[in-house]
């Protein structure tokens, strides 16, 4: 498991309303390739003089599998990302801090999920579609009239310019 993101933040399921420092948790928000964890910081222990420890307890772990899609948006002064499932639960993420309102760091969480999401479908798939020690190679198809091999994007063959089928 890789660990593509990790930030201090505030999540809760659902949306948040006005007071939403009090609706929310504070904790640790972990992307990883596998799924998007929210960590509840819970109590403070001290182990020593003057050295706090803080001690983390399982909040939600979304696998990213389960994710429709994420976007930051605006709430009332603050920025935050909402992340909508495949089960039709929303759950909401801000790095919003007392002077800063979390716009580049909602930006690029979002981001970073979606680009995550993305990439590990993809990776599935080009697993599911090749041997485990063939070199993954991009999708091509074939014209049918002049047998020319074209990108999977190409809507007409680069060589007679018919339409690809």
């Amino acid at each position: 498991m890789t660990i593509i993101f990790s930030s201090d933040g505030f999540f809760r399921e659902g949306e948040v309303g006005k007071d939403w420092q009090f609706e929310m948790e504070l904790g640790k928000i972990i992307l990883t390739d596998q799924e998007l964890s929210f960590m509840k910081k819970s109590n403070i222990s001290l182990t020593e003089v003057g050295t706090p420890i803080d001690n983390y307890t399982d909040g939600f772990k979304i696998p990213l599998s389960a994710i429709k899609k994420a976007y930051a948006i605006k709430n009332r002064k603050i920025y935050t990302v909402i992340v909508e499932t495949r089960d039709n639960h929303l759950f909401t993420i801000t790095m919003a801090k007392y002077r800063d309102s979390g716009q580049l760091e909602s930006a690029k969480l979002s981001e970073l999920i979606n680009t995550t999401i993305l990439t590990n479908i993809d990776f599935t798939q080009n697993q599911t579609n090749h041997d485990a020690h063939a070199p993954l190679r991009t999708k091509s198809y074939i014209c049918q009239y002049c047998g020319e091999r074209n990108k999977s994007t190409a809507n007409f063959c680069k060589n007679c310019g018919n339409k690809i089928s």
